[in-house]
């Protein structure tokens, strides 16, 4: 589910939005890098904090605000 639910936050966002996903999903390791490379989002970073998985996406399309390379 953790990539169902950052899938729907990323609609309501801007390009370039940061998104903080945590979850107790193990398969969060797996999923979201994955998702990210299907859907030219940018995963950041990902860590483990206890029993939780924690990772933070960029959405693709640019950062608003910011020009050139």
């Amino acid at each position: 589910m953790p990539i169902i639910e950052i899938a729907k936050a990323m609609r309501r966002l801007p390009a370039g939005a940061v998104v903080e996903l945590i979850s107790t999903d193990r398969g969060l390791e797996a999923d979201l890098p994955a998702w990210c490379e299907a859907t030219g989002n940018t995963l950041l970073r990902m860590e483990r904090r206890g029993p939780s998985y924690v990772g933070w996406v960029r959405k693709a399309g640019g950062i608003p605000g910011v020009h050139g390379p």
